[in-house]
């Protein structure tokens, strides 16, 4: 009975501590960490009626642009939920050789534009920077408000 008690706290320990992986967390080892950690941080913030999320992350050398190109990312992301426009071109071509098969080849361009969106009231709700691979990982959420 004492091992049963024992192997469900442990097994509680172990769930509590998963959960808050991009809390505790100070460093990040691996890519698999990365993204248990960019799920964690980007999934807990879901967009609203009333509310847009913007999660953006961003590695660099340098702190503060680690933590510029975050934001940046967050605030793209938000704006093309507000109004964007897409324009996308594909075209394929299909060569077929008898000796080695068909052989083909893919291109494709989109381009996002976004038209005259002002983010003027928005608010960082997560900013969290860690250490990965020598480098500053920063992750941003900012949360923009709705005009209801």
């Amino acid at each position: 009975m004492r091992i049963i008690l024992v192997f469900i706290c442990g097994l509680v320990l172990v769930g509590c501590s998963s959960n808050n992986i991009a809390k505790n967390k100070t460093t990040i080892s691996s890519n698999m960490e990365f993204l248990k950690i960019n799920e964690k941080v980007c999934g807990e913030y879901k967009s609203t009626d009333d509310k847009i999320y913007g999660c953006g992350t961003s590695s660099s050398k340098s702190f503060e642009l680690a933590k510029s190109k975050a934001l940046l990312q967050a605030k793209v992301i938000v704006s093309d939920s507000l109004s964007n426009s897409l324009i996308k071109n594909e075209s394929q071509t299909i060569k077929e050789d008898t000796k080695t098969g068909i052989s083909k080849t893919y291109d494709s361009s989109e381009v996002a534009q976004i038209f005259e969106t002002s983010l003027n009231q928005y608010k960082i709700v997560y900013d969290k920077t860690f250490v990965q691979g020598g480098k500053y990982r920063s992750f941003i959420v900012i949360e923009y408000k709705l005009d209801t």
